[in-house]
């Protein structure tokens, strides 16, 4: 197994960690494996040589960024500064 294919892999276990934290209500949880996951492809996406292969990690990347926007912006908020009263 080369080495992309072996950071494929990972983004790929990544994304479906993600989906099972969202599933779960772990909003946090899967904010960061979503982000980790985007990360990774537009690592692969950056060495690509074809352009296919390139749309094709730059699209997963953007869909698990858009994943983790949605999932922050409907996540209870929290309050800055605690009430002690």
């Amino acid at each position: 197994m080369t080495r992309s294919q072996k950071l494929r892999w990972y983004a790929e276990q990544l994304m479906a960690d993600a989906a099972s934290e969202e599933k779960a209500g772990a909003q946090g949880a899967a904010v960061s494996h979503y982000l980790q996951a985007a990360d990774i492809l537009l690592l692969l996406a950056k060495v690509e040589q074809s352009y296919t292969t390139w749309k094709y990690y730059a699209d997963n990347a953007s869909t698990c960024q858009q994943k983790a926007r949605r999932l922050i912006a409907t996540s209870p908020k929290e309050d800055p500064v605690p009430n002690t009263r």
